[in-house]
């Protein structure tokens, strides 16, 4: 349980689109991006620090440049290696929803609560948060994945139950002034 628990949160440091999202087991996921209405939220360039939150501490920092393009943030260099393209969609309050687009993987999310100006807290958005009843109306479930969504609603619908739980595990993204 613990090693889990280490692995969810190293891995989840790096929401915004990472490759080893997919490793995640009770993530939510679907076939090809469902959110459609990204807009740059985070500026045209911004430069972003990701840590893992676990045992009450930030662990492992990574830093990537992205450019808004194609109506995504794409990486332009950094020491985030695992980190692919992705677009950030206004949720409840200050809220964000954050998507994985990488072509030939699943899509995945996760919310991005505001904590302070540049400063987000990111938690994958995982189907145990949510009670049976939800889980049963939204997840279709593929060998090897835990639960596929098909709609907006779907993903909607995951995200509040995440979104209203305590997580002690996560990612911190720290929005970096430009030089």
């Amino acid at each position: 349980m613990i090693f889990e628990l280490s692995r969810r949160a190293r891995l989840a440091s790096h929401v915004f689109a990472v490759a080893s999202f997919a490793l995640l087991t009770g993530c939510i996921r679907s076939s090809a991006p469902i959110l459609t209405d990204a807009q740059p939220l985070l500026g045209e360039g911004p430069r972003l620090q990701f840590y893992a939150l676990h045992d009450g501490a930030a662990y492992e920092p990574t830093e990537e440049n992205f450019r808004w393009r194609d109506d995504r943030y794409v990486p332009t260099g950094g020491t985030a290696n695992d980190v692919g393209p992705f677009t950030l969609h206004a949720f409840e309050g200050a809220d964000l929803i954050a998507q994985s687009i990488r072509p030939g993987h699943p899509s995945e999310y996760a919310v991005v609560r505001k904590l302070a100006d540049g400063t987000y807290l990111v938690i994958a958005i995982d189907e145990d948060d949510a009670d049976a009843a939800t889980r049963n109306s939204f997840c279709e479930k593929d060998p090897g994945a835990s639960c596929r969504v098909t709609t907006r609603e779907a993903v909607l619908a995951f995200a509040r139950a995440t979104a209203a739980k305590s997580h002690s595990t996560g990612g911190l993204a720290v929005l970096m002034a430009e030089q």
